[in-house]
């Protein structure tokens, strides 16, 4: 469920957890720091708003509360969002008829894959009422398939990578020293064998194993890779970005400009996605666990959708910190699902 399976999170008593519980969705349901009183008046407390006052303050001290300037009230942290997430949160699910309209809606739309994405998107900004982001699938990592090193002097030479699916990348590299063209084609064999079928972690790792020249093709072989990997997990469709400018942590002008810039760059969207996803899982980064500048005090919920074991396509939220996770979830676990059952009619089109 999230970036960083290492942070520990502290053990609380049952009361203490039901109001953390209480404050939390108060805050998601108002946007308004929440006091002792709120919380006995709304939730019916079997407690004094004395005692409700001093539960606020051990949250604080245990990292999963805040004041927010001088309010009597608090707000949750991230790690109060995680608690909540993790230990709180009941499971949720779409309403039937909600997963019967969406199913016919995408049962209605023609046979093709851009459409059905734009419609994923569409469909999980409205269930959502956050931003969403699709992933164009992909079958399968790119890995190198060749590597030729064609001279063009007595020190510089032009590297050819060829990678599977047939796309071909060129880089102009200088040699530390003269090579000659026999010595370039043995090195170009030994390295098409050693990193034959690598993905681009797999032929740093081998980089590393190299020295000298070999070394150095063997790494710009990896970034070339990674290049490559990028650019086809760039294309992504978005939708619902009105639904969160609507919403009043984005108040301020700059952190709209900063989310809409993240959104319109594709490759830097793209790299805030993670590289893989459990089958079934969701993952949720709430605020600075991405560690994203334009992203601070927003969370990202992503799931995927497809077969195989490594990631075909994502679909996720995004949205202020404030968010209804359970919603969220329920809605990103739907939808993909949905495409997974929907890709496997397409007639590999895709691949």
């Amino acid at each position: 469920m999230r970036p960083n399976p290492i942070t520990a999170l502290p053990d609380l008593g049952e009361r203490t957890r039901e109001i953390l519980a209480a404050v939390v969705r108060e805050y998601i349901r108002t946007a308004q720091p929440v006091g002792s009183a709120a919380l006995v008046r709304e939730y019916r407390l079997a407690v004094s708003p004395a005692t409700v006052r001093a539960e606020l303050a051990l949250l604080e001290d245990a990292g999963l509360l805040m004041h927010p300037h001088t309010s009597a009230g608090r707000v949750p942290t991230d790690l109060g969002y995680r608690y909540f997430i993790e230990s709180l949160m009941a499971a949720s699910e779409l309403a039937a008829d909600e997963r019967v309209t969406v199913s016919h809606q995408f049962q209605q739309a023609q046979r093709d894959l851009d459409e059905w994405l734009r419609l994923a998107a569409s469909t999980l900004a409205r269930l959502s009422s956050e931003a969403a982001i699709v992933t164009s699938p992909a079958t399968d990592r790119p890995t190198v398939r060749h590597v030729e090193l064609v001279p063009i002097n007595e020190r510089r030479a032009l590297l050819v990578a060829v990678f599977g699916g047939g796309a071909v990348r060129q880089q102009l590299i200088e040699l530390p020293r003269v090579v000659v063209t026999d010595d370039l084609r043995s090195l170009s064999a030994r390295l098409t064998e050693r990193l034959g079928g690598s993905t681009a972690a797999k032929a740093h790792q081998l980089a590393a194993g190299e020295h000298g020249l070999a070394a150095d093709v063997a790494a710009m072989v990896a970034r070339l890779l990674e290049e490559h990997e990028g650019a086809r997990a760039a294309e992504i469709y978005y939708d619902g970005v009105q639904n969160i400018l609507a919403q009043p942590e984005f108040a301020q002008n700059e952190r709209v400009r900063g989310l809409l810039g993240l959104l319109e760059d594709r490759t830097r969207l793209a790299s805030m996605l993670p590289a893989t996803i459990a089958r079934d899982d969701v993952l949720v980064a709430i605020g600075s666990e991405h560690q994203l500048e334009p992203l601070v005090g927003c969370s990202i919920v992503v799931g995927r959708y497809g077969e195989g074991t490594d990631v075909v396509g994502l679909v996720g939220v995004v949205g202020p910190t404030r968010m209804d996770y359970a919603r969220s979830i329920g809605a990103v676990r739907y939808v993909g699902a949905l495409m997974s059952d929907l890709l496997r009619v397409v007639d590999g089109t895709w691949r």
